[in-house]
């Protein structure tokens, strides 16, 4: 059974292309509370492996990356 995630906020990346998507989510991540879930939709196929890095360079926790055809959805919590 497929885990649902409830994000806090959700942002819209379709169309953002590399580093955009990252650069929106770095935006989003800096006013969120610690704890808190952040959905990022994108359709950038980059972003797939530019989320987990990003979240490995700046401490915080990259939950998952969903894929649905050619969208991706990446979650992520604020440290």
């Amino acid at each position: 059974m497929e885990r649902i995630m409830k994000p806090d906020k959700t942002i819209d990346c379709i169309g953002l292309f590399c580093p955009m998507p990252i650069v929106k989510t770095k935006e989003e991540m800096e006013v969120m509370k610690s704890g808190e879930v952040l959905e990022v939709i994108a359709d950038d196929p980059g972003f797939e492996k530019d989320l987990p890095s990003w979240c490995g360079m700046t401490g915080e926790q990259f939950l998952e990356m969903k894929k649905e055809g050619g969208i991706l959805k990446g979650y992520v919590k604020k440290k």
